[in-house]
């Protein structure tokens, strides 16, 4: 669920999304660097990039495939500040392009940054994007075979704002383990992030290891079959004892792990949990662009409930 702002508070903010999303993503867009080719280079580009962007950041805000979007686009040419409306081939091309990831990489985390320096507590889970209509990640979870039908996100995500600065994409099979270090490295310096709350999945010497060398404190669940000694040899044994012998103090921060699970129903619901694509890179970038506008949203919605 997203933060808790209230009835009254909420009702005003879905009201208004429409009108202050649109301006918020105009915003951040036009602050952000990206390149574009300069007059009098070979080859001459439909659209800029910087108004690309804009039209896919806003489709994916409207739950609007890019197909149907050209009269979408129109009405809102002028709030966004685009010089051209894109047509659906160029989105198409576009949102497929792997040059552009790097981008909505940075304009995720910029989106997210204001409410991710409150944060002092991040929660990482993954779930699952199915590819057609009818699938849910978690009626499939029992049966690993169905896994190649779903792209899988691995998100870490603020447990009070709900913020998500950085979202890997991965095939359905791939184990979220591998992919510890790389949310520590990406979020963690200039943050004042101080604890990590993950599920067992993450389970691992080399990960206890690699949070202590960010400077964060590791909740991550014991394995049921997790035996803890009183003469700890790593980190791993550590927290093993640690979890075990003091298990309230533990919860008092796993259970904040949630969150994460919170963040990931409201991007759904808002957006959808479908996404389609003929190339893994389009599926990717359109993800990233529904994380984008989701922190947009949050970010709005906390400025409703301050």
């Amino acid at each position: 669920m997203p933060p808790r702002i209230g009835r009254p508070k909420y009702d005003e903010f879905r009201a208004n999304e429409v009108g202050e999303v649109p301006r918020e993503i105009r915003g951040l867009v036009d602050n952000e660097r990206i390149h574009e080719k300069e007059p009098g280079q070979p080859g001459r580009p439909p659209c800029k990039r910087r108004d690309i962007i804009k039209c896919l950041l806003l489709i994916e805000f409207m739950n609007c495939v890019a197909q149907k979007s050209w009269s979408l686009l129109n009405i809102f040419k002028d709030t966004l500040g685009l010089e051209k409306v894109s047509r659906p081939r160029t989105l198409y091309q576009y949102r497929a392009d792997p040059g552009i990831t790097a981008t909505l990489q940075r304009l995720q985390k910029t989106a997210a940054w204001d409410l991710w320096m409150k944060e002092r507590t991040a929660a990482i889970d993954p779930t699952g994007n199915p590819l057609a209509k009818g699938k849910m990640w978690r009626a499939d979870r029992a049966d690993p075979k169905k896994y190649r039908e779903y792209d899988k996100a691995h998100y870490i995500v603020g447990v009070k704002s709900l913020v998500i600065p950085y979202t890997k994409v991965t095939r359905g099979t791939w184990h979220e383990a591998p992919f510890f270090e790389e949310f520590l490295a990406e979020t963690v310096p200039g943050s004042n992030i101080e604890r990590v709350a993950t599920d067992p999945a993450f389970v691992s010497v080399r990960n206890y290891e690699v949070a202590h060398e960010y400077g964060v404190t590791p909740y991550i669940k014991p394995k049921d079959n997790a035996v803890f000694r009183p003469h700890p040899a790593n980190a791993y044994e550590a927290h093993v004892l640690f979890a075990t012998r003091f298990p309230d103090r533990w919860k008092s921060v796993y259970r904040w792990r949630v969150k994460a699970e919170c963040a990931i129903h409201s991007k759904k619901a808002a957006f959808g949990d479908v996404i389609r694509g003929r190339l893994r890179s389009s599926r990717r970038n359109q993800e990233i662009c529904r994380d984008i506008v989701h922190n947009i949203r949050m970010s709005i919605m906390d400025r409703y409930g301050g």
